[in-house]
């Protein structure tokens, strides 16, 4: 299961719950986190929605350790590392900082309202740490030092049992510290450059383009049908025409990055299985399956039913990367 918008991760989280034994249908309604209307907002309110999830998810179970508890191995996805906890904690602020062989990564989930509860940072930190020992292919992986700007909980020994390190409260910021070789194992395509090359050019980033956060507010906006250009625009409080320039400063357009986010979304479910061919062409937006099935035979060549078989046969797999456009 990749998180690959709201819906993914509302139902992601669903499912590890109803394994961990709580029934958390209601209290997702409770939290506005339908899969109706209730995903359609901006990303500080679904923050928001996600912290009250939280507040309501602990007081339920009365385990203040569940977020340590339900996150699972993902494969990375399109957007790497930081892109997949962007897409599992939305507005996400994170930084990357490189010292003396480690490199530290920083993370802030604001929200408008609400205050984000300890729980939401157990979990993002799992999801993290977990994703990286899938895609180094060492399940031993561990941080240097895990840092929380919580105070120490009364079973803070369980922190450090599960992340195999020292686990520090009461710090200025949410830090997970990785030794630079652990962390450049799981990088995409750092088998062919220097390690430290590769994070000095991440810990060097540039803010996102206006281009990849337009695929982010795609993604949650697929679900409910084609996204139009003037509400992208207005999330981003801007014009529709500056919007359009600014995108054309940027070597893309409105309708190529649609096509874009929906092309790999599709790559990553139909190469999961998750969904049904008919469920799926409506999460992507279309109108009708038989759309779907003429972008996939336009993307990959192929049709749909195809590219799943092809996903579970031994082999090379379908990668079909995006264009150069959101660096």
């Amino acid at each position: 299961m990749t998180y690959s918008s709201a819906l993914h991760l509302v139902r992601g989280v669903k499912s590890r719950l109803a394994h961990s034994g709580v029934e958390a249908d209601a209290l997702f309604a409770e939290a506005g986190l339908d899969e109706g209307d209730g995903l359609a907002c901006d990303a500080l309110t679904l923050s928001d929605k996600l912290s009250h999830l939280w507040e309501l998810l602990v007081e339920k179970s009365g385990d203040p350790l569940l977020g340590l508890k339900i996150s699972t191995p993902h494969r990375l996805g399109w957007l790497g590392v930081m892109g997949h906890i962007m897409l599992v904690s939305p507005t996400v602020q994170s930084t990357i900082e490189r010292c003396h062989g480690h490199t530290r990564v920083g993370m802030l989930l604001p929200g408008a309202h609400r205050v984000v509860p300890q729980q939401r940072y157990d979990f993002v930190w799992c999801v993290l740490l977990r994703t990286l020992r899938s895609a180094s292919g060492n399940d031993d992986a561990t941080p240097v030092v895990v840092e929380y700007a919580f105070p120490p909980p009364a079973n803070a020994q369980v922190y450090s049992d599960t992340f195999g390190c020292p686990v520090k409260f009461n710090m200025p910021h949410n830090v997970m510290e990785f030794a630079d070789a652990d962390l450049v194992m799981a990088l995409p395509q750092s088998h062919n450059m220097d390690g430290g090359r590769v994070l000095e050019t991440l810990a060097r980033a540039e803010p996102p383009t206006l281009g990849a956060k337009v695929q982010a507010l795609l993604a949650g906006m697929l679900p409910k049908g084609p996204p139009h250009r003037d509400e992208v625009a207005a999330r981003l409080m801007m014009s529709e025409r500056t919007l359009q320039r600014r995108l054309a400063e940027e070597g893309t357009s409105f309708t190529i990055l649609v096509d874009d986010t929906r092309r790999e979304l599709a790559r990553q479910s139909l190469s999961c299985g998750e969904l049904s061919l008919k469920m799926l062409s409506f999460q992507l937006g279309f109108s009708e399956p038989s759309a779907f099935y003429r972008a996939c035979k336009r993307w990959f060549g192929m049709a749909p039913s195809d590219i799943v078989h092809l996903a579970h046969q031994p082999g090379p797999q379908l990668h079909q990367p995006l264009r150069k456009l959101t660096a």
